[in-house]
């Protein structure tokens, strides 16, 4: 029983250092991070999820990200390990001020420092932190410039500037300031703040770092770490919201590479289409297949094809890779002989049809916008010439003497 007991027990270790995800942050900002201790709260989301999440700080009250930009310590601790994440968040009312004032003491400054992170090590992800606007607005500046008297004119202001800051930095977005306005309008009950009326109480830190979770870790928080007085109904609230805010809008402005692909049956060869984003190397792979590919698009001849199979796809940017696979059950294969097809494909232009000319009644051509680049309803031939087409994907449509509509692919390569 010992015996079975210890190899039991192997296999759910192994499973679990399979399955764990470790990821290691500085966070560049001030008390709006140190306060409740944003990154240990992260921290323990984290473990209760099986993961690991290791962090250092600098977080001076007050500070702006032009002080963090000419700050030697910043820099020293820029270089001083090979971060994952770098967290950026300015100082709470700089980021809502005009949009003007904003270009000229705020974006430069976003910009250096994420200059600074990848020349420190090119696999960094810098990570902008969305703050939330006060509570009742910004008293101190209402009079100069009315829309941060409502804490929603504020609010819509950091929300315009950190997005902005995210998109021209090509860098990860934390939307804690889009959580924090769902919190306060479908769960008013719940406190986001201290009493001073702009730091985060404990809910408020806990729902920035639900948030931080499920961007850092790319999963839902939720039946995560629960910190002490705070109820579980209110943390399932938060947890779910803040997870729900991460997904509402495109938030990721980041290079990391995201692998998409598809197929289409084209002949009597399968064609496997790479889409992916931000990506400078792939690989097919089949395992079952005995598959290992770099080409782009991959082309299969179906009889090398039976039952059920899968092919996946592994992107890279040379820091991180990304993977989807595409499984077929059971593909359906026409018999070649009865099915219409035009051929050559791909080619480079000069197209023919299987069929006699006659039983061609229509013929229209369609990029991948949908847009149709060509149409001919009196067609007399099974042989046309698109060598003056772009190389790329298009549509093919034949309408036949019975009305019978056909739909092929072609991809016509230069």
């Amino acid at each position: 029983m010992k015996a079975i007991f210890s190899f039991i027990f192997f296999l759910l270790t192994c499973f679990t250092s399979i399955a764990q995800t470790e990821k290691n942050a500085l966070f560049i900002g001030n008390s709006y991070t140190y306060v409740n201790d944003l990154p240990g709260i992260i921290q323990e989301i984290a473990l209760s999820k099986g993961n690991i999440f290791s962090h250092q700080s600098h977080t001076p009250g007050g500070s702006t990200l032009a002080q963090h930009a000419s700050n030697p310590t910043v820099q020293n601790l820029l270089n001083s390990e090979e971060w994952d994440y770098v967290i950026l968040q300015d100082q709470s009312q700089n980021p809502s001020f005009p949009p003007s004032q904003v270009a000229s003491q705020v974006y430069p400054y976003a910009a250096s420092l994420s200059e600074d992170i990848r020349l420190a090590n090119l696999c960094t992800e810098p990570v902008f932190f969305m703050t939330w606007g006060r509570e009742n607005g910004d008293t101190q500046n209402c009079a100069f410039y009315p829309p941060l008297c409502t804490y929603e004119g504020m609010q819509d202001r950091l929300t315009e500037s950190y997005t902005e800051m995210a998109e021209d930095n090509n860098a990860l977005l934390a939307p804690v300031g889009t959580a924090w306005k769902n919190i306060r309008a479908n769960y008013p009950n719940i406190n986001l703040y201290s009493s001073d009326g702009s730091h985060p109480s404990i809910h408020g830190s806990y729902l920035a770092a639900c948030v931080f979770y499920s961007v850092l870790f790319n999963e839902s928080p939720i039946n995560a770490f629960i910190p002490a007085n705070i109820s579980s109904a209110d943390a399932a609230i938060i947890q779910e919201t803040a997870y729900n805010s991460t997904q509402e809008n495109e938030i990721n402005f980041s290079l990391v590479p995201e692998a998409i692909a598809d197929y289409q049956l084209i002949g009597d060869s399968l064609y496997f289409y790479n889409q992916s984003q931000n990506f400078n190397s792939i690989q097919w792979i089949g395992i079952s297949q005995n598959i290992n590919s770099t080409a782009d698009p991959l082309i299969v001849n179906v009889g090398d094809f039976t039952g059920i199979y899968e092919i996946e796809l592994v992107v890279s940017n040379g820091c991180t890779e990304s993977s989807v696979t595409i499984q077929i059950n059971d593909l359906a294969i026409e018999d070649l002989e009865t099915r219409l097809s035009i051929f050559p494909n791909p080619s480079t232009g000069i197209l023919n049809c299987d069929i006699e000319s006659k039983e061609v009644q229509a013929i229209s051509v369609y990029n991948t916008l949908g847009i149709c680049v060509y149409k001919n309803e009196e067609n007399q031939n099974t042989k046309w010439d698109f060598s003056h087409f772009p190389e790329g994907l298009y549509l093919i449509e034949l309408t036949c003497e019975n009305e019978k509509k056909t739909l092929l692919n072609w991809i016509k390569k230069n």
